[in-house]
């Protein structure tokens, strides 16, 4: 009898200590970008949680952040991203997929 009140013990202690750790934030409200970004990450890293959420369930993708930047900043960053294709541009999330090549391939 004693083994048995020892192991009903444990199994008590074992539920008390594994009630509180149940999440009380849901997936949904996980990948939220404000949550993302509070969590450390980047708005880069968040907008690319939220565009393939959303490309996932079939919802419109818009871009989360609007980058301001005046000509000659878009000028230099579009020929160091020709010469370098590993730079991220703002088409490599948004663009549209194209069965056939196209000269914005190039």
């Amino acid at each position: 009898m004693g083994v048995m009140k020892r192991n009903l013990l444990l199994a008590v202690i074992t539920v008390l200590f594994a009630v509180p750790t149940m999440a009380s934030i849901t997936v949904e409200e996980m990948t939220e970008p404000e949550a993302i970004i509070n969590s450390g990450y980047s708005q880069a890293f968040a907008e690319d949680v939220f565009v393939t959420k959303n490309r996932a369930t079939s919802k419109p993708v818009e871009p989360l952040y609007e980058k301001s930047q005046n000509k000659f900043v878009k000028a230099c960053k579009f020929i160091y991203a020709y010469i370098d294709p590993a730079q991220d541009e703002y088409d490599r999330i948004h663009h549209d997929v194209k069965l056939s090549p196209d000269k914005s391939d190039l």
